[in-house]
């Protein structure tokens, strides 16, 4: 039987396979076993992990870090309204009434668990 485990964290993703003898992190693409979780949005393509990070300074608007945190959340919950005056990017009420994520790139809102 094969197991993979998963961990996606506000940071940080891993993921891990079950072998013979123990448990092993799975290197990425870089050689790192630990993958940064952000997503950076561009006009054509979007990038995750080390490449979405290297973004971060040069296209802030439109790089989502740390959303975990607004999973599950509403828009109008006091954690948010605090949080969403230190982001670079913007929180939006979506809809539901759940906290949305908009990027400069293509202007469209995006629930932290849809990135």
């Amino acid at each position: 039987m094969s197991v993979v485990g998963f961990d996606l964290g506000s940071q940080s993703c891993y993921i891990a396979v079950a072998r013979a003898g123990g448990i092993e992190t799975v290197a990425n693409e870089f050689s790192d076993r630990c993958t940064p979780s952000v997503v950076s949005f561009g006009s054509k393509n979007r990038a995750i992990g080390v490449s979405a990070k290297n973004q971060q300074i040069t296209h802030a608007n439109n790089t989502v870090s740390n959303f975990k945190r607004f999973h599950g959340r509403a828009f109008d919950d006091p954690f948010i309204q605090k949080e969403k005056e230190s982001l670079s990017y913007d929180l939006v009420p979506m809809k539901n009434g759940g906290v949305g994520i908009k990027v400069s790139v293509n202007l469209q809102s995006s629930f932290p668990g849809e990135l």
